[in-house]
């Protein structure tokens, strides 16, 4: 295991499931899991564009229990399908991508217990480097924080290339970070380290919400 710690967040590159029962409470679990759809073994675009998706990093449906305890407050991206693992809920956040049907699908859904209700984002991916195949864009990282209220510790056991954290800090909260993936977890340090050396940049407005009814999961 290695421990590295950035003003408020601390990093950890390791197993989450090893690492999470040696943590703090926090006030808030905002992550975006494996599924274990294989999403690792699908390519996306065409031609000289195509992206593959390797490793083994969705081969397995991670257990979440440990996730579920480490906050009163959970954020599980794709909770639609850990129907298994998560109650039933109202509390979906709903990021549209306005993407014209050039994706996989044109929204993704999350899982939360903020007792919010339903919300609805609209937000096109553009301009913003990616250096994961599922990461999430800033924007949408910086909304899940701001629909949790005033979690002001919050816990990212997947971390991947560090978006969540890269949004907490922008926000002015502590942060804690797990990944298993050497290479992820470079990116994430750097890109979290970056966002630290620029301080609390802004405190992004509310992007527009829409309730919406219970969505099935």
């Amino acid at each position: 295991m290695r421990v590295v710690r950035i003003g408020d967040a601390t990093l950890y590159l390791g197993d989450c499931m090893e690492i999470l029962p040696t943590l703090p409470k926090m006030d808030a679990v905002i992550t975006d899991p494996p599924y274990g759809i294989k999403a690792n073994k699908q390519t996306l675009g065409k031609g000289k564009k195509a992206f593959e998706r390797g490793g083994d990093w969705d081969d397995m449906v991670p257990d979440l229990a440990l996730c579920i305890a480490a906050a009163p407050l959970c954020c599980f991206w794709g909770g639609n399908y850990f129907t298994d693992q998560l109650p039933p809920t109202n509390d979906w956040l709903v990021w549209h991508k306005l993407n014209d049907g050039r994706s996989f699908s044109e929204c993704e859904m999350a899982w939360t217990n903020f007792g919010r209700q339903t919300r609805h984002l609209q937000h096109h991916w553009g301009g913003e480097e990616k250096s994961h195949p599922t990461q999430k864009p800033l924007q949408v990282m910086h909304w899940c924080i701001q629909q949790a209220g005033a979690a002001h510790a919050i816990l990212d056991p997947f971390m991947g290339s560090g978006t969540t954290g890269v949004a907490a800090v922008q926000l002015g909260r502590k942060f804690i970070g797990v990944e298993r993936d050497p290479g992820y977890f470079d990116i994430a340090c750097r890109r979290i380290e970056q966002a630290a050396n620029q301080g609390q940049l802004f405190q992004p407005a509310q992007p527009k919400a829409e309730q919406m009814g219970l969505i099935d999961a």
